[in-house]
């Protein structure tokens, strides 16, 4: 299984947002040179993510967007759902009651499988907050300063 682009590069646009929080309303371009999103794709991104509640749109010479909720309250499965739709890994999965496409579904050995499968992904996804990657990021972002610090200190160059 692989996650769709669209979700991977919505998370990686909402985390810049978080990370951005104390300032006003984020360009397009701003966040698109800052995750390395294409500025077209980039604007499609967060025009979904508008429709869904999850960012808010500022027109104008000083617009741009910014999380519609705070970080701590906006999971990966927000959105995931915006982008993709549900969490469904297989077909027989998809159906919740409305026609079961899958006509084995009654004696399928892996369909009970597949649906567990299907609700750890969404319940993973749904306690994973953009806050929470936001904060990661900032830690890793403060140890790679530190290891060129180091790594500066500690060459014959740095010391001169």
């Amino acid at each position: 299984m692989r996650m769709p682009t669209k979700v991977r590069y919505a998370v990686r646009a909402a985390v810049e947002l978080a990370g951005r929080e104390a300032g006003g309303p984020v360009p397009v371009k701003v966040l698109a040179d800052a995750q390395g999103i294409s500025p077209k794709y980039a604007k499609q991104l967060m025009h979904e993510l508008r429709r869904a509640g999850i960012v808010k749109g500022f027109p104008g010479l000083n617009g741009g967007f910014r999380l519609a909720r705070r970080p701590s309250e906006i999971s990966v499965l927000d959105i995931y759902t915006a982008m993709a739709g549900m969490v469904h890994l297989v077909p027989c999965v998809t159906c919740g009651g409305q026609g079961d496409p899958c006509r084995r579904r009654e004696i399928c050995s892996a369909a009970d499988f597949w649906q567990a499968l299907s609700d750890s992904l969404e319940m993973r996804m749904g306690s994973a907050t953009i806050e929470q990657l936001a904060r990661r990021g900032r830690s890793l972002a403060r140890a790679r300063r530190r290891a060129v610090e180091a790594a500066a200190s500690s060459s014959p160059r740095g010391r001169e």
